[in-house]
């Protein structure tokens, strides 16, 4: 597959149903992702893109490979009102790829230019070393360690990571 099929952009309100399909997809293939509650129907996802298009505080950056949803990255407001915590994930078959880094890259653009945000951090697994290769070519640097529960109930080790904007 060339660059050429790939296509990065903000969601929009008519991938709810091609977003929900892809997070339920992400559920399964992986311990290191996980979703809280329950996915809301297309309708109720819908609203929600258009809420979060209509702010500078949250974006849903999707990737696509042809007309597929294979990945996304997320940027969400934190306790801190200055910091905001990315999250991506790519479908398994489009790993190491570089689906992965530009999806990092555009969500990291958009909030250096649309966001107040002056630090984006996040949380990856310890094991997940690919991830955890890709954060730090970025320039994201380790803040501290934790333990975090995965999508199967394991306590495992995890790094809290941030990278400042400019």
């Amino acid at each position: 597959m060339t660059n050429d099929e790939r296509t990065f952009r903000k969601a929009e309100s008519t991938d709810a149903q091609a977003l929900l399909t892809l997070l339920k997809a992400l559920g399964t293939e992986t311990t290191t992702f996980s979703i809280s509650g329950e996915l809301p129907v297309a309708d109720e996802e819908a609203k929600e893109i258009e809420k979060i298009n209509a702010g500078n505080d949250h974006v849903i950056i999707i990737a696509l490979a042809g007309d597929q949803l294979v990945g996304l990255a997320t940027i969400t407001p934190t306790v801190d009102t200055k910091a905001g915590e990315i999250g991506v994930a790519v479908l398994k078959k489009y790993w190491r790829q570089g689906i992965g880094l530009e999806l990092m890259l555009s969500a990291l653009d958009w909030a250096a230019i649309e966001s107040s945000y002056n630090e984006i951090s996040l949380t990856v697994q310890k094991n997940n070393l690919g991830a955890v290769a890709l954060y730090q070519k970025i320039g994201f640097e380790t803040i501290t360690t934790s333990h975090v529960e995965n999508s199967v109930g394991e306590l495992v080790e995890a790094y809290e990571m941030a990278i400042a904007l400019e």
